[in-house]
C-alpha cells in the first residue's frame, strides 16, 4: 500500500513516500504542511507506515544530532530507477554508504567512486533526480573548486549549506 507521511525538520517538512518494501522518495516541501495532523491519517496496519515510521525517527535522529547508528536506516524502494537509471542508482548507494555525515565529496570523486572516471556531469543528474534526499545525500557533494554547486530541493543552495553546516562539514 502507497502513503504519505510528514516529518516537520529545523528546514522545513519532508514529504516521506512509502509502499509495502519501502521508502520510494523523501521530498523538502517548505513549512505549510501540518505533520503531525497529516500523519494521524496513515493506515497503522499497512507495512508501509512502518517504513514511514523508520524514516521519521531516522530524521529525527539526523535533526537532533543523535547518534545515527543506534536507529534503523529505512528500507528504502528505488526499484522504480534499476532499470532506466543503473548509474543513478549506483551513485546513490555509494554515496549512502560511503560518504558521512560530516564529509564532502566531489562530483569528480564520486564519479570516479562510480567507475566513470569521466563522468561528474552524470553525477550532477543523479544527484538532482535523487528521490531520496537526507538519506541518499546529495548535499554531501560539492564542485571541485570548493563551492557548493547547486541543490534542487527547497530553498535550494541554502538547504544544501544548512545541511553542511549541521553536519560540521563547513562553516
Amino acid at each position: 500500500m502507497k502513503q504519505v507521511g510528514y516529518f516537520k525538520s529545523p528546514i522545513g517538512v519532508h514529504e516521506v513516500r512509502a509502499d509495502d518494501d519501502g521508502v520510494t522518495s523523501i521530498q523538502l516541501k517548505g513549512t505549510t504542511i501540518k505533520a503531525a495532523e497529516e500523519n494521524k491519517n496513515l493506515d497503522s496496519k499497512s507495512r508501509s507506515t512502518q517504513h514511514i515510521k523508520d524514516c521519521i525517527a531516522w530524521m529525527d535522529a539526523y535533526f537532533s544530532n543523535s547518534t545515527l547508528a543506534k536507529v534503523r536506516l529505512p528500507a528504502l524502494n528505488t526499484k522504480a530507477f534499476e532499470l532506466s537509471k543503473p548509474f543513478c542508482c549506483r551513485v546513490w548507494k555509494i554515496l549512502r554508504d560511503r560518504v558521512k555525515a560530516g564529509e564532502t565529496v566531489t562530483y569528480g570523486e564520486l564519479a570516479n567512486m562510480a567507475g566513470n572516471p569521466k563522468g561528474a556531469r552524470a553525477v550532477g543528474t543523479a544527484m538532482k533526480s535523487n528521490p531520496i534526499s537526507i538519506i541518499v545525500p546529495c548535499h554531501r557533494v560539492v564542485k571541485g573548486n570548493g563551492d557548493l554547486g547547486n541543490y534542487s530541493s527547497f530553498n535550494r543552495v541554502a538547504t544544501k549549506k544548512w545541511l553542511l553546516q549541521h553536519e560540521n562539514a563547513i562553516n
